[in-house]
């Protein structure tokens, strides 16, 4: 058994770590020692142990992917009560990161819109120049942006 007596209530303990890989072996240590304490054998907390890392690696890229790398927390909660261990991890960013990347998002959609929409009025302006010419072609340079456009008119005989 574990340090935990049978009639012992719910005990919670929570641990809050920064979002950085190097982290994540306290995490997994806490939550062996937690589970060893409330008296699960070697194989449960090993089984245990491999969830939590992966966990707390999801929990680590959802932070990265809002505020970069190192950014942000990460807050494991240990729940124990009878026999059961339950382990919640929840990663957070300031709410300056949160919004500082919301910003950054709405501009990249911004600029998305705005290029589709120049791409869109471009495309149909060329398309009408085409009407008036016998022969036309266009190419937009990707690198570069730049239009390289060609009209051919021939004379009526």
């Amino acid at each position: 058994m574990g340090y935990f007596s049978s009639g012992m209530t719910r005990t919670t303990s929570e641990l809050r770590l920064p979002a950085d890989p190097a982290y994540i072996v306290v995490a997994k240590r806490a939550a062996s020692a937690l589970a060893v304490v409330a008296g699960f054998d070697v194989e449960a907390v090993h089984d245990l142990t491999i969830a939590v890392a992966q966990a707390c690696e999801n929990a680590l890229a959802c932070t990265a992917r809002v505020g970069g790398v190192g950014v942000g927390q990460i807050r494991l909660t240990f729940i124990v009560e009878g026999e059961r261990l339950e382990v919640q991890v929840q990663s957070s960013c300031a709410r300056e990161v949160v919004a500082a990347a919301a910003a950054k998002q709405r501009a990249a959609v911004a600029a998305e819109r705005e290029r589709q929409e120049v791409a869109a009025a471009t495309d149909l302006a060329l398309r009408l120049m085409g009407l008036f010419v016998d022969d036309h072609s266009y190419r937009v340079d990707e690198r570069t942006g730049g239009l390289r456009v060609r009209l051919t008119k021939y004379k009526a005989s």
